[in-house]
C-alpha cells in the first residue's frame, strides 16, 4: 500500500510514495465533500497512553487536517475484545507533524468503551465523545483546536491491557475549506 494518498477532483484516491507490505493502512473514500476514513484497532496493540507514533496511529496512517468537522464515527467489532480486568477503550486525535507532537482530546471520538460493548461480534458501537454531534445535531468539536494543527486517530487503554479483540473504527469527517495559504483560526 502507498504510504501517501492524494484524491482528484472526483474522489479517487492516488497513492504515492514508498511502498509498505503491512496491513496498518487505512482505507480513504471521499465524495461528496464527506471524507471516510477506515482502520484497524487491534486489541493487544493499544498502549496504555496513546501518542502520535504508537498504538493504531502507524506511519501511514491519515492525517485529519486542522479545522476538519467529524460528523460520525462507529466501531465494528470483528474479533472479541477480552481483558484480564475492566478495560476501557478510548478513541481519540493526537497532532502529527508539530515539532512535539501532542494530544488533541485522547477520549474525543470514545471515552470508556467497556468490554462488555465489544465482546459481540459484528456489534456496531456509534461513537459519542466530545468531538462528535450532540444529540441535536450540534457538532462539538473541530480537530486540532487543541493541538493547533493536523491530527491521527489514536487508541489507549484505562485500567487493564486488552488481551484480545479486533475492530474496524470508520470515521467520517468534512475537511476544512480554506486554501493552504490561509491560516484557520478555530
Amino acid at each position: 500500500m502507498p504510504r501517501n494518498a492524494t484524491s482528484t477532483f472526483d474522489g479517487l484516491v492516488v497513492g504515492y510514495g514508498t511502498h509498505s507490505s503491512d496491513n496498518d493502512t487505512p482505507g480513504v473514500q471521499a465524495g461528496s465533500g464527506v471524507v471516510v476514513v477506515q482502520t484497524e484497532i487491534v486489541g493487544t496493540r493499544v498502549p496504555d497512553t496513546a501518542s502520535a507514533t504508537n498504538g493504531i496511529a502507524t506511519p501511514q496512517a491519515h492525517i485529519i487536517p486542522r479545522g476538519a468537522l467529524i460528523v460520525r464515527a462507529t466501531l465494528v467489532v470483528s474479533v472479541a475484545w477480552t481483558s484480564g480486568g475492566a478495560a476501557l477503550l478510548d478513541v481519540g486525535l493526537w497532532s502529527r507533524g508539530l515539532a512535539t507532537d501532542v494530544v488533541d482530546d485522547a477520549d474525543g471520538l470514545w471515552d470508556g468503551g467497556t468490554v462488555a460493548e465489544l465482546t459481540t461480534i459484528g456489534e456496531v458501537n456509534v461513537l459519542d465523545g466530545a468531538l462528535l454531534p450532540i444529540a441535536d445535531g450540534v457538532a462539538t468539536g473541530i480537530v486540532g483546536r487543541t493541538a493547533n494543527g493536523d491530527c491521527v486517530l489514536t487508541a489507549e487503554y484505562e485500567t487493564a491491557a486488552w488481551t484480545a479483540g479486533i475492530a474496524m473504527l470508520t470515521v467520517e469527517y468534512i475537511p476544512p475549506f480554506v486554501s493552504s495559504g490561509r491560516v484557520l483560526a478555530v
